[in-house]
């Protein structure tokens, strides 16, 4: 009887642990960061190691513009699974606003190398390049990205800009072009500063 109470207890336990993380997605999905990252906390103190909990609570923290907090999940992450592609791409882009270029590159590397089929991950990597000057780098990332994934508005955008400093123009042109029509937000004024 004793063995069957603590069973139940045990059910009990798992089964509101599951419901927090549940919950902290639903929370997450309408906007409540605050009462996400309560629920996710909720589910970590009883499962410390569940990566998907950890991202997800990254993630709510980034929303509520605690990056810092943000950044330890998403290590924390990466130390239970270096390959995890969007820590990795999260990791990446904390060096990247800090401008770390060098630690930016180092976790878009892994992320290219674990998931090589991932547009954005050359993408960014390719952001990384042109920001520090390595154009040819960049072209390719930015190749890689649109051949990978053709609705990534952004690739265009950033390689018409690479191109526009290239003194490419008509094809920096229909790059803009191309992100103006997958609804990419600095396009028209691209457009305009280069292709009148």
């Amino acid at each position: 009887m004793k063995q069957l109470l603590y069973f139940l207890a045990f059910l009990l336990v798992v089964s509101c642990s599951e419901q927090a993380s549940e919950e902290g997605d639903v929370f997450y999905q309408q906007g409540d960061y605050e009462q996400a990252v309560r629920s996710y906390t909720d589910y970590l103190d009883l499962n410390p190691k569940d990566i998907k909990a950890l991202y997800n609570r990254g993630r709510a923290y980034e929303e509520m513009e605690l990056n810092e907090l943000a950044f330890k999940d998403f290590v924390t992450v990466l130390e239970e699974d270096g390959e995890h592609l969007q820590a990795n791409l999260s990791v990446g882009t904390h060096f990247y606003n800090k401008q770390d270029y060098q630690e930016a590159t180092h976790f878009f590397n892994q992320a290219v190398k674990y998931h090589e089929r991932n547009a954005q991950a050359h993408f960014l990597r390719a952001r990384v390049y042109h920001k520090v000057g390595k154009k040819n780098e960049a072209m390719d990332g930015y190749d890689k990205a649109i051949s990978l994934d053709s609705d990534l508005g952004e690739a265009y955008l950033y390689r018409g800009a690479l191109k526009s400093y290239l003194k490419r123009t008509r094809s920096a042109c229909e790059d803009y072009q191309k992100a103006k029509a997958l609804n990419v937000e600095k396009a028209e004024a691209a457009l305009k500063s280069f292709c009148q």
